[in-house]
């Protein structure tokens, strides 16, 4: 069966095998816990573009999400000793594993929001 909803917070308690899709593609599938168990790091600053230039300086990819926050594959040990030695203060750092589908789903769809995408 496929349903199709924006209530993500209902879908995590009953999809099985969740697929997410952005700007027509999918972009992530497979199991709940598989998709969160991918989700990386989160991290928060008062400067976000500041702390994800600096991880990329560090030689750590990340991604600037839509709702504010940084988040990469690496270890949450290695975002928190990079932002300070850059001088950028963090207001929040985690796993993003217990971020949840909606968290996920922002950020791996950040760059195809109506909002961000160019006309």
């Amino acid at each position: 069966m496929l349903l199709s909803s924006h209530l993500l917070h209902e879908i995590e308690v009953i999809a099985d095998d969740p697929v997410v899709i952005g700007n027509g593609k999918i972009v992530a599938s497979g199991t709940k816990e598989e998709l969160l168990a991918a989700a990386g790091t989160l991290a928060r600053s008062t400067s976000p573009r500041d702390l994800a230039h600096a991880l990329e300086q560090a030689g750590i990819p990340s991604t600037l999400a839509g709702d504010g926050s940084v988040r990469t594959d690496a270890d949450p040990a290695a975002v928190g000793a990079v932002a300070p030695a850059a001088g950028i203060p963090l207001t929040e750092l985690r796993s993003a594993e217990g971020a949840g589908l909606e968290d996920m789903f922002l950020s791996l769809t950040a760059d195809t929001q109506r909002e961000g995408v160019a006309a």
